[in-house]
This record gives structure tokens, C-alpha cells and sequence, in this order.
């Protein structure tokens, strides 16, 4: 018996906890892949950048070199020898604009991701809540159509109703059971990608409202668009693939070397200094910056279709919230549905009567609940859009 309780510990204290608000997911929301690649991006840039510091293009490379001298009737002796060879980047202009824009948008870049993954958090957050409360109220239905099949079998069984009354409320029965069964998948469905997003429990648990949504200067959102976090971050990963690309070239095209050796022969010492310089193969350098302007040319307009899928994304969201009426609740419907189950119960209405009225009732509800969702979509949309810059 004490194993039974203790075994069934772990699920009362989890249907006793309070329900998850969006700050607690948001608390343990997972490092997404976007945050993992803007890394990577930034990890390689810094790393070219690193590659070129000073006057290298490269790092320094050193040869040593010894062997044994002889001749004969002489005793033998070593001669050794060391060779350093030094890649000079005589760019310095290209790299240092490279760092700066680097300076630039490192921040800029991280910040626009960690608004985009607040976002698509928010989205599974509420798409969770939603499913959860149209699967409480298809629950609240089927239990409510069972009552009234009891109802309806009385009747029958008094005589005050014909057969197929019964039968009008079995076929809604097999309905609401259906219904139930997808909303049950259905909220499945959206806990699972609300938990590859935060460390939520493997199985669905109760969610808090999200309350009313944030209202937003409407007159205020397009300037705070064109100065926002996520339109800026476009305009400034453009402008760092241009010197991280000018960046590359400039390295693949630099030919020259400071060359320095130091050895010594027998009782002879010998040092050197000079430059070298790499013949490039017929065609190189022209075949290099053809390349860097068409990678250019492919980053610019990447980046235009971006900006333009960017301010269709915003004007959407503007346009429906300049239009949209507030999410007002539905606060007749339990009310509504008891008085028609109490006239049923009474006989002064008939299965075939109350049951159109019951499932108007029923999607009355359910497009509360949504209009509710889509206002708190709506204004974490436009509060991502607009992000940056103090209202």
C-alpha cells in the first residue's frame, strides 16, 4: 500500500502545482538551433578575423633544419639551420572595416535571434493554452450530451417523446466523441512542439491564461518597424558577408612574404632577411573576384527578399490590428446551456430543438477562445517587429 502511494506521489503533486504562466516556460526555454547557428556565424568571422591580426595573413611558420659535416682528415661537425617565413596582409583597411561591422553585428544579430525565439515560444505557448481549452470544453460537451441522452431515454420510456429523439442525441454522442478524440490529439500535437522549445513535463499539464493583450501605439509601430531590431539585423549580416567576403579576397590575393633564415656552417654564421613573393596561375585573381561578386551579388538579394517578406510580415499585422475588434468573451454560454438542458429536462423542448442551439452555443465558445489567442499572437508579433527601440 505504501509503494502505491509512493509510486503515485510524483502525479498528485504535479496535478496539484500551479498551472505554467508564459515567464515560467520562457525561464526554461531551450537553446534553439537559430542561437546555435548565429553562433557558429559569428565564431567563424571572429575567426578570420583573428587569422589576419597584425601584418599576417596567415600564422608564422618555422623550419629547422641540422645534419653532420665531414670531410676528410677533418673531424666532423653539424650544421644547423633555421628558417622563418612570415604571410604578409598589407590590407589593413579591408580588416579593419571587417571589425568594426563585426562589432556591429554581433550584438545586433543575437539580439534579433533571441526576439525571434521569444516569439516562436510565445506562439507554442499559446497554441498549447488553446488546445488545452478546446479540449475542456469538447470534455464539458461530452458530458453534457450524456446528460441530455439520459434525458431524452426518460422521456422515452414516459412516452413524451418519439424514438428518433433518442437517437437525434446518440448520433450528437458519437460526434462529441469524435470531437474529444481530436482534441486530445490535437493538444498533443502542440505540447510537443511547445517542449522542443522549453523544458516543460513530457506530458500536457494545465497553463495559465495569458491574460489581456499588451495594447500597442498603432501610430507609433512603422517608425519603430523601420528602426526595429529585426530589420536592422538584415541590413547589418548584409553588411558584414560584404567585408567578411572583401575580407577573404583580399587574404586569397595577398602574394607577399617576409622570409628570415639564420644557420650555421662549421664555424660560419649566416643570416638572411628578404621577401618572397607567390606568382598567382593565369586567371586567379581575376577567377577570385568574380567569385566575390557573385557571392555579393547572391547575399544582396537574399537580403532583399528578406526585407520585403519582412514589411509584408509587418503590414499584415498592422492592417489587422488597425481593423481587429477587441477579443471580447463569451459569457452567456454556461448560463445559455444549463437553461436549455433545464427546459429539456422539463419537456418544453425537444432534443431535435436544443441540439442546434447547443452546438451554436458550443462554437460561440470555442471562437472566443480563438479570437483571444490570435489578439495575444497579434500583439507578440508586432511587439517582435518593433522590438529595439523605446516606445
Amino acid at each position: 500500500m505504501r509503494a502505491l502511494l509512493l509510486g503515485a506521489l510524483p502525479g498528485l503533486l504535479l496535478a496539484q502545482a500551479p498551472p505554467l504562466s508564459y515567464d515560467d516556460i520562457l525561464q526554461r526555454a531551450r537553446t534553439s538551433p537559430s542561437q546555435l547557428r548565429t553562433e557558429a556565424l559569428l565564431a567563424e568571422r571572429h575567426r578570420a578575423l583573428s587569422a589576419s591580426r597584425g601584418f599576417l595573413r596567415d600564422s608564422p611558420s618555422l623550419a629547422a633544419a641540422a645534419g653532420p659535416r665531414t670531410r676528410p682528415g677533418v673531424s666532423s661537425t653539424s650544421d644547423q639551420s633555421l628558417d622563418l617565413d612570415l604571410p604578409l596582409f598589407l590590407s589593413p583597411a579591408v580588416r579593419q572595416r571587417l571589425e568594426t561591422t563585426l562589432g556591429q553585428a554581433d550584438p545586433a544579430l543575437r539580439e534579433a535571434t533571441r526576439i525571434e525565439d521569444r516569439f516562436r515560444l510565445r506562439q507554442a505557448y499559446l497554441e498549447a493554452w488553446l488546445a488545452e481549452r478546446q479540449l475542456q470544453l469538447r470534455e464539458a460537451d461530452l458530458a453534457t450530451v450524456q446528460t441530455w441522452l439520459k434525458a431524452a431515454r426518460a422521456r422515452l420510456e414516459a412516452g413524451a417523446d418519439p424514438a428518433f429523439q433518442v437517437s437525434l442525441v446518440e448520433g450528437e454522442t458519437l460526434r462529441a466523441l469524435a470531437d474529444l478524440d481530436e482534441a486530445r490529439r490535437q493538444r498533443l500535437a502542440v505540447w510537443a512542439t511547445l517542449q522542443a522549445l522549453a523544458e516543460v513535463p513530457s506530458q500536457p499539464v494545465p497553463l495559465a491564461d495569458p491574460g489581456e493583450p499588451s495594447a500597442l501605439p498603432v501610430a507609433e509601430l512603422p517608425a519603430r518597424f523601420q528602426a526595429g531590431v529585426l530589420r536592422r539585423a538584415l541590413q547589418t549580416r548584409l553588411s558584414l558577408d560584404e567585408q567578411a567576403l572583401r575580407h577573404q579576397e583580399a587574404l586569397a590575393t595577398s602574394r607577399w612574404s617576409l622570409r628570415g633564415s639564420y644557420a650555421r656552417e662549421g664555424e660560419e654564421r649566416i643570416g638572411k632577411v628578404g621577401l618572397a613573393y607567390r606568382f598567382s596561375r593565369p586567371g586567379e585573381t581575376q577567377a577570385i573576384r568574380r567569385d566575390t561578386e557573385a557571392s555579393l551579388q547572391v547575399a544582396t538579394r537574399e537580403t532583399d527578399i528578406a526585407l520585403l517578406n519582412l514589411d509584408a510580415r509587418f503590414q499584415s499585422a498592422l492592417t489587422r490590428a488597425q481593423e481587429a475588434m477587441p477579443p471580447l468573451p463569451f459569457l452567456g454560454f454556461s448560463s445559455a446551456l444549463k437553461a436549455i438542458q433545464l427546459r429539456l429536462e422539463e419537456g418544453r423542448e425537444r432534443p431535435s430543438e436544443a441540439l442546434p442551439i447547443r452546438r451554436q452555443l458550443l462554437e460561440a465558445q470555442a471562437a472566443s477562445y480563438r479570437r483571444l489567442q490570435a489578439a495575444h499572437l497579434l500583439s507578440a508579433e508586432l511587439e517582435a517587429l518593433t522590438q529595439g527601440v523605446n516606445p
